[in-house]
């Protein structure tokens, strides 16, 4: 029974054995498919090994001291546990438990390394294993406790906690061994005292126990298995049957008592057993002695073998295979546990460690196998921090490695700071975002996990810290925090802790997401449940469960599913087909393989290699695996493997052999050796060799031969055309004067004009030599007349062009195919064949075929032509994209990605992807050439090896060992250029545009648009701020890299470490290189991505990035020091995020400097001192730059040029000056070449002797520009606030140009005025005569053009602008609306009204116009005294004076006025329906006229109305047609089966496409019982006409009931209109018939106060009248009614009321005549036209009808006094008499309910006269009314009793001892300015603010339709109105109008009988129905 018991269990050999096959699994899948193709190649040996005694008896030996070592490792741990136990139940440090961790831990590293090498040599026992099983236990219980101590998970210290802890330790099995005393003592307290029993007697028992165990789960495992398949047979019987389903139930019942009952049986049969041997082992240890356990080591013998009773025993085999098979099912069910991959982010620093320190360093491997793991599991950022750790492997580079993570991830600050930066970060939730909410509680939780082990956390204890938090939060949730907030702060008065907020956010979150009563739960539908559960969590698969139901809605379903791309989630490939996949290297690809699990065979889930089924078939080696997975390099390594080492090395360097020169050259052609000399120095000749090429039409000299040779030259443009047909050109130089003779020959022959070129290909090897001859014996004769080889280059190719060169004099020829020789003046040549034995087997081929054309050089009149260019054209350039600009964009657009080095990753934006030919030969005849002149050249040699190492050393550039795929390999030739600036400095450039069977790299490539800024408008920024700044981007291009799949098309030909003697390599550049023409393009796009990117996070650096930056140079200035510190932090941050590097910092400001690191800093600024020392010269953008001064300053060199047309336009040319500071200096120097160009001189003619002087003059002035210092800043330094900014432009022609110049002008709040020139422009006239007033006209285009430019660039939108001209000719044309003017005046006057008005145009006299300077030139000694750089004085007053009256109309008889008489017919080209259906004025009218013409093409002739079919037809034509013209590509990507992408308008919207070719949304409502129409609308643009009827008509047929029912109806008609709230509510609010029914009336900002108000005056100076009335009084029995004329003063606020017996203007003017009798005079009335009393408006109003205004006036007028009418029906505008009214009605109701129908005349006058007064000492103000210690309040009676006589105050100081004086009127005049004093202190300030109306709205203009509101009549019948004159306020506002009423009432003639009455209103009385046209 044990037999058969134990031979089903595993023995201790195959679990060991087992727990290696798990552990090298995953390694032999791996290699598992190589290791195939091995096994047919390697042969392998069959023999069987043995070993001999003396090697068993050596491995006993060692066996035995590794037992021993072993042992005492176990018991030095041992102690080690019980002392740390023991200091466990202390109250210790974190430091101590750290070392109590550290030292138990090294204890047992201990142990564990002694037992593998024990067990690599035998098998260990089972009591070892235990042992080793109970360290590894302890060791982690002590340790969890320990870590459980520091973390201070079970809060502070206590002592029974800990104690409870340890005891449960020592109730575990394994630890009994380790505390067996302890726990002696420990069950000695708890039992009654009885006999130990011996040791043996316990294991025994354990053993027992656990084998009664083992046979308990083995059956209850078995019983499982039965269950499972009872369960599975349950799910499926039970959709059957359901009495079927009882039974089964009962079975499955039946088997959970029977499982207990076979555990029983199988417990108590081992009890059995156990009693038998138990009884036998008894016995056997009577007889001996209980021993102590030995630890010497069982050795297996052959001869009396001895047993062993604690090793070999039955108890000992039980526990052995219930071990065995415990381990085995651990690990066959737990999956292999693995760390995760560290990619960087400090964040997962600390939980990466721990797993990795867990899993792989705590194993016992090597330091070098901890490196293989730790690169592993370690990627991006972090991976490259490690670079060059891995070279090594020794334990010192680990320990580096690990030093480097903890410095770089592990600090305490780093981890915080990016939990914090993670915190900050972090979006906003909104309300109804439950998933963001539980996300943003688990990063909470973790931020309080790791607040323990990163102190710097407990910042976010702090309040304020908090609040940032909570602002994350929606609403709802803020306010509970808050609530819980103010109850933590009123109980406890401190404030909630980070913990608690964390767990208030779980709560929350747990209770948002309730799977059952949550809003997101209530308002999911169960379809959508369905799908989210049978997907998982995975949201694309959701999107495309739904977009498959709504396509196949009416078909039977599918149960097929492609499966998406594993790499790339692409549902259109697999993994094998995917591009992105192939893309990666081959390491990667094999690492996402292994990650993923993939099968290697498949590339699929859920089996490995060795199981699969399917595997595929590489295209490449026909091998069985993916082709993706291919290793050429393994290949290579098979088949080197069978090769013996001489092979391997002849293969080698038959390799190189080939890679140099394709191999051996067996052909020969005409090269001889050459004598070259010239006419001017025919002694000094140079030997070289010469091509005679017959091909060949031209003479081409090699550059290094033509320098040494000194002679002139011409630079000179070729078109050349080569053997395949395509034309290039090229830049050379022409030659004149070469003269050539043979190596032994005395005969020259003079060459025709030669052209120069950097190399001549031919290939030395192909020069006939001796040999050559030697070899053919028709040839042996010439052995001695063809010279050696000689040690100079091919540096001449003769043409045809040169036949004497070329003539043959004598001819050899051989048999076929045999070389034959050739003589020519020249010497002997060899052509063909080199070797009698040949095989032809050079890969590289050249052919001298070439064709060149010299293009013409430029003529005068092309000169001519660009110096009238800017007078020729009218339009700015305008950027205009091209497709492929278009496509350019898309590609860099979809592409761009950051890669793990955190640079921007781009493609190479090919037009389309080529297939080029192989230009390898190419690449290494140019890297030949190279090599010669890198000979010649130590410096340009040491300068090129240090370039290219240097891009090498930084990874811009990597070795290739592959040869890529074919016709996707490009090799680049490359050369070195100097820096003309920059002495010493090479830059290589790629030549990207070599050419190769008729193609090159350039030739595919994408350039793209012009991305760059403007440099003018980036220098005019540049002087807009007290502050510059200036930095520069370092190496900008290699900054941005190259995709993977794209780099093969960059390779190129170099020595490794410059080792000019050893074959060239391959490599390839990783980044975009100088020389491709998407380069530029590539960078600056990458560079604004980056800005785009960056935008919230840094905005002003991304605003320097967007706008200040030409190509790699920052340019800018700011307002502040502060502001500019910032800018720069930003700008070096935000480029850091794509791993640029701003330096090269300069500044005018040493405080910005002192922020910036010194290394950052340009060299020049970093070696002075800003403060001690003259500041070096900058260049900003190519202008001088002074820093200590900030001035812009001119250093001119000028070259000794000759006096030729050549010379003068370098000297011209080389003047930068983008700005135009230097424009009337420079405009001399283009006079002096335009009349060189008059004269048609040729470049090289000398200069006239009448132009001499004046050039001479002109270019001695250059030295003095030296003297010009323009400042840099426009604002002067101190000026203060600027409160208005002015732009003045300046134009003026000659008959020797025209220009223009503009000028700045600023106002402080003081008044002072600053003015600077901000650019100019001037242009030499054109040679073609043309009139004075023509040049002024194009002169005024200019100045418009700069004016649009510079409002752009510097953004002065809100300066106002002028424009000044001495021209009347020129304002008569701009202020002639006639437009009868001739072409070239009337495009340009256009121009002109485009961007400007007639008002801005202003006269100057030519006198003090500064663009006379531009038009006419200056000197520059001239130029420094005039007033070009500061403007003319017009421009420095405070106040500019009004424009001049000039006449502005133009002379009769002016030759650009025509007269035109035409007749017009104009043709509309419609490009679609939808385009010509927007003329109909209803969508009605469109169907029926669609329904019409589909009539029509159905040739029926019908005239009935259309039917329900047709108009359902033709309303579905126009909307496919609609939306063809606006979706387009969303319909193409639909009908492909593409999804849109996320930035597309319609993503969310489900989009397809129906059967009838409408593009529909999908949406959710697919289960819905509506109408399909509803259910699917379609969609409609938001923008177009047809969309505008379509919402007419639903408005309409909604009866104008506002925007929700207009919304309702066009959904329910099935029409899904973008953004279709906003464009209807747009739609309402410009609907005539909603605004007439519900438009409010207009506003307008509140008016100023009027000067009478404000300023000082006497009494009633200013007065404001009205009436108000009645009152009755009596007189006898007769009733009378009064009135009031109440007078307000508007400065004082005083009233005055006279009494009026009527109406009548008698009385009127009687009160007038009182009032001013009493009050004096007075110089201004308003009044009311009418008035608003609510109790007598009928009576009052009539009464005021029949007063004659006229009188009124003409009283006034005679008084001297204005009458000032305020307009009808705006009582508003009168509110300061208004409200005094109300104040004495007031008071007299008081008075008058006293005296009711008792009052006369006498008693009402005396009320008004108390009520006068009364009101009169009302105070002003009361603000200091409440407190004791003010003055008396300052009343209106303070100033009426002191009025003087006079109406000016006598001339006189008047001060406080005036009060005590005799003079009584000087008394009175101090009171009076006392009053006046306090009055602008206390009352002026306090009348201040705006009420109401605050904001200024649209001014209602001339053409309005509007309606005027009648306050006694319903809104229907208020009159309609239109707008005839608008009357403008002093601040540009329209206040009151007037308005002309329509009149329906015509005559029997069609007319109306009476004129159309014209009333003036106030805006607030009209409602705006249609706003002009």
């Amino acid at each position: 029974m044990m037999t058969d018991h134990g031979s089903n269990l595993c023995t201790p050999a195959k679990v060991n054995k087992q727990i290696d096959n798990v552990q090298n699994k995953e390694v032999d899948e791996e290699i598992e498919v190589q290791s195939e193709e091995l096994d047919t190649n390697v042969r392998r040996s069959t023999r069987e090994r043995t070993q001999t005694d003396r090697m068993l008896a050596y491995q006993r030996e060692e066996s035995h001291k590794a037992e021993s070592k072993l042992m005492h490792a176990y018991e030095k741990w041992k102690a080690e546990a019980r002392k740390a136990r023991s200091q466990l139940k202390l109250d210790i440090s974190e430091s101590e438990l750290a070392s109590l961790i550290d030292s138990l831990e090294r204890e047992k590293d201990s142990v564990m390394n002694a037992y593998i090498r024990v067990r690599s040599n035998v098998t260990p026992p089972t009591d070892m294993r235990r042992k080793i099983d109970a360290c590894d236990a302890v060791t982690k219980d002590i340790v969890k406790i320990a870590y459980e101590r520091i973390s201070g998970v079970d809060g502070g210290f206590d002592n029974d906690t800990v104690k409870g802890h340890l005891r449960e330790l020592l109730e575990r099995d394994y630890a009994r061994s380790v505390y067996g005393s302890t726990v002696s003592r420990i069950s000695s307290k708890s039992s009654t005292p009885i006999s130990q029993p011996s040791l043996n007697s316990i294991l025994m028992a354990k053993r027992i126990e656990a084998a009664a165990e083992l046979a308990a789960k083995e059956a209850e495992y078995a019983t499982v298995i039965e269950e499972r398949e009872q369960r599975e047979k349950l799910r499926l019987l039970e959709e059957k049957q359901r009495k079927e389903l009882e039974a089964q139930k009962g079975e499955f019942e039946r088997l959970q008592v029977m499982k207990e009952v076979r555990a029983a049986r199988a417990r108590l049969e081992v009890y059995d057993k156990e009693e038998t041997v138990d009884t036998v082992n008894q016995d056997e240890g009577l007889q001996q002695p209980v021993s102590p356990p030995t630890h010497k080591p069982v050795y297996l013998s052959s001869v009396n073998p001895t047993p062993n009773i604690s090793s070999q025993g039955p108890n000992a085999d039980v526990s052995q295979l219930a071990q065995a098979v415990q381990d085995s099912i651990t690990l066959n069910r737990l999956p292999m546990p693995e760390p995760t991959v560290f990619s960087g982010d400090p964040i997962h620093f600390i939980e990466w460690k721990a797993s990795f320190q867990s899993l792989i360093d705590k194993r016992h491997i090597s330091s070098g196998d901890k490196l293989y793991y730790l690169k592993k599991y370690v990627t991006g950022p972090a991976l490259k921090v490690l670079d060059g750790i891995f070279y090594r492997n020794d334990e010192e580079a680990y320990k580096d490695a690990w030093k480097r993570l903890l410095d770089r991830y592990g600090q305490p600050f780093i981890i915080q700071r990016a939990f914090r930066e993670k915190l900050a970060c972090w979006p906003k939730i909104q309300s109804k975002d439950s998933v963001g909410l539980r996300n943003f509680s688990d990063f909470l939780n973790s931020c309080k996990d790791a607040m323990p082990h990163v102190k710097g956390l407990e910042i976010l204890n702090d309040c304020e810290e908090n609040r940032k938090l909570v602002s994350k939060l929606p609403d709802w949730a803020a306010a509970r925090w808050n609530r819980q907030t103010t109850q933590t702060l009123s109980e406890t008065q401190d404030f909630p802790t980070f913990q608690e907020f964390a767990h208030f956010m779980s709560v929350e979150a747990e209770v948002a997401c309730n799977p059952v009563t949550s809003f997101h739960a209530l308002h999911v539908s169960e379809p959508n449940k369905e799908k989210i559960y049978f997907k998982g969590s995975k949201p694309k698969a959701n999107v495309f469960h739904t977009k498959t139901v709504t396509q196949h809605d009416n078909s039977k379903p599918t149960g097929k599913v492609n499966k998406p791309c594993l790499f790339c989630q692409n549902g259109e490939h697999q993994i094998h087909e995917c591009s992105k996949f192939s893309a990666r290297s081959l390491e990667e690809r094999r690492q996402f393989v292994k990650d993923t699990r993939l099968c290697y065979g498949c590339l699929r889930l859920g089996h490995s290699a060795k199981d699969c089924r399917s595997r595929h078939c590489c295209n490449t080696c026909k091998g069985r695996h993916p082709t993706c997975l291919h290793d050429d390099s393994f290949n290579r390594k098979v088949r080197s493997s069978a090769q013996s080492p001489e092979n391997v090395h002849e293969g080698v360097a038959t390799m190189s052999l080939s890679v140099e020169s394709g191999c051996t050259p067996v052909n020969t052609s005409m090269i001889v050796p050459v004598w070259l000399s010239t006419h001017k120095d025919p002694v000094s000749e140079k030997l070289v060799y010469a091509l005679l090429d017959t091909q060949s039409d031209s003479v081409f000299i090699e550059c290094a031969v033509c320098k040494s040779l000194k002679v002139d030259s011409c630079p000179v443009t070729l078109k050349l055309t080569t053997l395949v047909g395509k034309d290039s050109l090229m830049s050379s130089e022409r030659i004149s004067g070469l003269r050539v003779r043979g190596f032994n020959s005395s005969l020259i022959i003079d060459l025709p004009p030669a052209y120069t070129k950097e190399c001549i290909p031919v290939d030395r090897a192909h020069i006939p030599t001796m040999e050559t001859a030697s070899h053919w014996k028709h040839l042996a004769t010439l052995a001695d007349k063809i010279p050696p080889l000689q040690n100079c280059e091919v540096g001449l190719l003769i043409g045809y062009n040169c036949s004497r060169a070329l003539a043959p004099r004598e001819v050899i020829l051989g048999t076929e195919n045999e070389p034959y020789a050739v003589r020519t003046d020249l010497g002997w040549s060899i052509i063909g064949p080199s070797l009698t034995h040949f095989e032809p087997q050079s890969s590289a081929a050249m052919c001298h075929r070439v064709s060149i054309k010299e293009i013409p050089a430029v003529t005068p009149t092309d000169v001519i032509k660009v110096l009238e260019s800017d007078f020729k054209d009218t339009e700015g350039p305008t950027k205009v994209k091209s497709q492929e600009d278009i496509m350019f964009l898309r590609k860099l657009e979809k592409n761009i990605r950051l890669n793990k080095d955190s640079h921007l990753e781009m493609p190479l934006p090919f037009r389309k992807r080529p297939y080029l030919p192989d230009n390898k030969p190419l690449a290494v005849i140019r890297l030949q050439h190279l090599k010669r002149r890198l000979m010649r050249d130590q410096e340009y040699r040491e300068h090129y090896v240090t370039f290219m190492e240097e891009v090498i050393e930084k990874g811009n550039a990597e070795q290739v060992f592959e040869e890529g795929r074919e016709g996707e390999r490009w090799y680049i030739p490359h050369h070195g250029v100097y820096h003309s600036k920059k002495p010493g400095k090479l830059r290589i450039v790629f030549d990207c545009s070599a050419r190769y069977k008729g193609t090159s790299l350039n030739d595919h490539l994408l350039t793209g648009p012009d991305l760059m800024n403007s440099l003018t408008g980036i220098l005019l920024r540049f002087r807009q701020y007290p502050v510059a700044l200036m930095c520069d981007v370092e190496k900008m291009f290699h900054q941005f890299h190259v995709d993977h799949a794209d780099r093969d098309y960059l390779r190129f030909l170099w020595w490794r470490n410059g080792d000019f003697n050893s074959q060239p390599q391959t490599f390839r550049m990783t980044v975009h290189l100088f020389g491709a023409s998407s380069s530029p393009g590539c960078a600056n796009y990458g560079l604004k991505h980056l800005a785009r990117e960056g935008e919230r996070l840094y905005p002003l650096g991304s605003q320097f990035i967007m706008q200040d930056f030409y190509m790699d140079d920052g340019v800018s200035s700011i307002e502040s020091t502060e502001k500019a510190i910032k800018l720069a932090e930003e700008a070096r941050q935000l480029c850091a995020l794509g791993s640029l590097r701003l330096h090269k910092f300069v500044s005018n400001d040493k405080e910005v400097l002192k922020t910036i690191p010194p290394s950052e800093c340009a060299v020049d600024v970093t070696a002075v001192d800003l403060a001690l020392t003259d500041q070096p010269l900058e260049r900003a953008l190519g202008i001088y730059w002074s820093l200590e001064q900030d001035n812009f300053k001119f250093r001119i060199t000028v070259k000794d040029q000759p006096a030729t047309r050549r010379g003068i336009l370098s000297i011209v040319a080389s003047l930068f000056d983008p700005l135009g500071f230097l424009a009337p200096f420079v405009l001399k120097g283009k006079t002096i070449l335009q009349e060189m160009c008059r004269s048609g001189m040729g470049w090289d003619d000398n200069l006239p002797a009448d132009l001499q002087s004046a050039w001479e003059h002109w270019k001695a002035d250059l030295v003095n520009l030296e003297k010009i210092e323009v400042p840099r800043c426009i604002v002067p330094s101190g000026f203060g606030r600027i409160i208005r900014r002015e732009i003045h432009h300046f134009s003026d022609a000659s008959m020797s140009g025209y220009g223009q110049c503009s000028y700045l002008r600023l106002e402080n709040e003081q008044g002072d005025i600053s003015c600077s020139l901000l650019m100019a422009k001037s242009r030499v006239a054109p040679l073609k005569i043309t009139t004075i007033p023509r040049l002024e006209l194009a002169a005024a285009v200019v100045s418009v053009a700069v004016n649009d430019m510079l409002k752009e660039e510097m953004n002065l939108a809100d300066a106002e602008t002028f424009f000044w001209t001495d021209s009347q000719v020129v304002l008569g044309y701009i202020n002639n609306e006639a437009r009868r003017f001739h072409t070239f005046v009337a495009n340009r006057v256009q121009r002109i009204h485009r961007t400007t008005t007639p008002q801005q145009w202003r006269y100057i006299c030519s006198d003090e116009n500064p663009a006379d300077y531009a038009s006419r030139g200056l000197s520059v000694n001239n130029l420094v005294t005039s007033n070009w750089f500061r403007g003319p004085k017009v421009l420095w007053e405070r106040q500019i004076p009004p424009p001049m009256e000039i006449s502005k109309q133009l002379p009769i008889g002016d030759p650009e006025v025509k007269k035109v008489q035409s007749l017009n017919t104009q043709t509309v080209q419609y490009s679609c329906l939808s385009d010509r259906l927007t003329k109909l004025s209803s969508w009605s009218k469109a169907i029926q006229a669609v329904a019409r013409l589909i009539r029509r093409v159905r040739k029926d002739k019908s005239h009935n109305h259309s039917t329900l079919a047709e108009r359902n037809d033709a309303q579905c034509i126009i909307i496919k047609d609609l939306q063809k013209q606006t979706y387009a590509e969303e319909i193409t990507l639909l009908r492909k089966g593409k999804q849109l992408p996320r930035s597309n308008r319609l993503y969310n919207l489900d989009t397809f496409v129906d059967q009838d070719g409408l593009l529909k949304v999908g949406g959710r409502l697919c289960e819905a019982s509506i109408p399909n129409a509803v259910k699917y609308p379609v969609i409609l643009p938001k923008e177009h006409q047809l969309t505008k009827l379509l919402i007419a008509d639903c408005h309409e047929k909604m009866a104008h009931q506002g925007k929700g029912m207009t919304i309702n109806e066009i959904r329910s008609r099935g029409f899904w209109i973008t953004e279709v709230n906003r464009t209807v509510a747009s739609f309402v609010r410009q609907c005539v018939r909603c605004r007439k029914l519900r438009g409010p009336t207009e506003e307008q900002k509140m008016a100023n106060l009027p000067s009478e108000r404000i300023e000082p005056s006497p009494p009633f100076t200013y007065s404001g009248m009205d009436v108000f009335g009645p009152f009755i009084t009596c007189k006898g029995r007769k009733s009378n009614k009064r009135y009031g004329l109440l007078f307000t003063c508007f400065c004082c606020r005083a009233i005055h009321i006279e009494m009026l017996d009527d109406m009548s203007t008698d009385a009127f003017i009687n009160g007038l005549r009182c009032f001013i009798a009493i009050r004096g005079a007075v110089h201004q009335i308003r009044c009311d036209q009418g008035s608003n009393f609510i109790g007598a408006r009928n009576e009052l109003t009539k009464a005021m009808e029949e007063i004659d205004t006229n009188r009124l006036v003409t009283f006034l007028a005679e008084k001297q006094c204005d009458f000032v009418f305020n307009a009808p029906h705006s009582s508003h505008t009168g509110g300061v008499w208004e409200r005094q009214i109300r104040t004495v009605r007031s008071v007299l109701r008081s008075t008058l309910s006293q005296s009711s129908g008792r009052l006369d005349d006498s008693s009402l006058r005396t009320f008004f006269y108390e009520a006068m007064s009364i009101v009169n000492s009302r105070p002003l103000t009361v603000d200091s009314l409440t407190d004791p210690s003010s003055p008396e309040p300052l009343t209106p009676n303070h100033l009426l009793t002191l009025k003087p006589t006079q109406a000016l105050p006598p001339p006189g100081k008047f001060v406080r001892e005036d009060v005590y004086a005799r003079k009584r009127w000087r008394h009175v005049q101090y009171l009076a300015e006392q009053f006046w004093g306090r009055w602008h202190k206390e009352y002026v300030s306090n009348i201040t603010t705006r009420q109401c109306w605050h904001t200024p709205r649209r001014n209602m203009q001339v053409g309005d339709i509007v309606l005027e509101k009648a306050v006694d009549l319903p809104r229907n019948e208020w009159r309609l109105a239109r707008i005839i004159e608008a009357v403008t306020d002093k601040d540009g506002l329209v206040r009151r109008v007037k308005i002309q009423f329509g009149d329906r009432n015509l005559g029997k003639d069609g007319k109306r009988p009476h004129k159309p009455s014209v009333v003036e209103r106030p805006v607030q009385k009209l409602v705006l129905l249609m706003e002009a046209a």
